[in-house]
């Protein structure tokens, strides 16, 4: 293991990884112990991952990393029930907390554009910056467009764009209610509310699911505990408000660079949408798919705005199916 990245063994976090993928949490330091990223990492195919089938004796080595990047106020345990099952199809699966988020620090100025260079410089640390083999980058809302602006810095070193729930250019306006929350009195009064009301913070994520209260019981009690770690912390409201500000700034000022990196960039595309979000509904995709008519489009049913939470089967499936297809296997 490099001298830069080291197990994760912070017992005192409030924010603990879900129990079965715990053991591949790990830190990568960028600058000493100030600014830090956690990840998780499920090893090369064949190795062992809790809850998960193992990868078939021959499954092929060369196949890419993949790197699941989350939205705006989630960590990397929103793709709790993904990692195990690509990595049982022999990928090697890994996925961070961005700048600021959940367990990874962030002491600089935190935006979309450090977003992507944290998740290029994890691809680098982890070795997974491969020209000869470019790595897979799964996104889901803002993390979507984290991906994209990655792709746009590195095209060689992605090889695959999979959007979940999230992409840019939009086909509508930056919504208003995302306007109104950048205010700095009025998003920090609102924000700061839930940490007397912790259960008004869990019902706030009632709208990014199709039906929360549908989830194992398990989960439910995870998302409970991690968005009240989550709004009582100073460290993830920075973070938060900073890459919303960001997500304005890049709609207002960077439409026409990213259509162009988007429409030129080399690799394949995947949209992946569920079918009940009401936070970003399928037709945002309009315009970005417009630019793309390449790109494969995939509805998952019964989900909201986080698929890979409320349907991971058929969401892994998806990208499994689409992985498939590319390699031309």
């Amino acid at each position: 293991m490099p001298n830069d990245i080291a197990p994760f063994k912070n017992a005192n976090s409030s924010m603990q990884p879900w129990p079965a993928i715990a053991p591949l949490g790990k830190v990568l330091r960028l600058r000493g112990e100030r600014e830090t990223v956690f990840y998780y990492d499920s090893g090369v195919p064949g190795s062992v991952v809790p809850d998960a089938a193992p990868a078939d004796a021959g499954a092929d080595r060369k196949k890419p990393a993949i790197l699941l990047i989350h939205g705006l106020g989630d960590e990397a345990d929103s793709w709790r029930h993904l990692i195990p099952r690509l990595h049982a199809a022999g990928y090697r699966t890994l996925a961070l907390d961005l700048p600021g988020f959940g367990r990874s620090a962030a002491p600089g100025r935190i935006s979309l554009g450090g977003h992507a260079a944290a998740a290029l410089r994890l691809l680098e640390a982890a070795y997974c910056a491969d020209p000869e083999n470019p790595a897979v980058l799964v996104g889901n809302s803002m993390g979507a467009v984290v991906a994209e602006d990655a792709a746009r810095r590195r095209p060689d070193l992605v090889g695959s764009l999979i959007l979940i729930d999230g992409c840019f250019p939009q086909t509508a306006p930056l919504n208003s209610g995302l306007l109104f929350m950048a205010l700095p009195v009025v998003g920090r009064k609102w924000y700061r509310a839930f940490r007397t009301n912790p259960e008004g913070a869990y019902r706030s994520l009632q709208g990014y699911y199709a039906d929360l209260e549908g989830l194992p019981g398990e989960d439910r009690q995870f998302l409970r505990e991690r968005v009240i770690a989550r709004v009582k912390s100073d460290a993830q409201e920075r973070a938060y408000f900073a890459s919303l500000r960001s997500i304005i700034l890049t709609g207002l000022t960077a439409s026409r660079s990213m259509s162009r990196a988007m429409a030129a960039f080399p690799g394949k595309v995947l949209f992946l949408w569920g079918e009940a979000d009401r936070v970003m509904p399928a037709s945002s995709a309009d315009r970005i798919r417009a630019l793309r008519p390449d790109a494969a489009f995939r509805i998952i049913s019964g989900a909201g705005h986080l698929p890979q939470q409320e349907k991971p089967v058929e969401t892994a499936g998806e990208i499994l199916s689409f992985l498939k297809a590319d390699s031309g296997a």
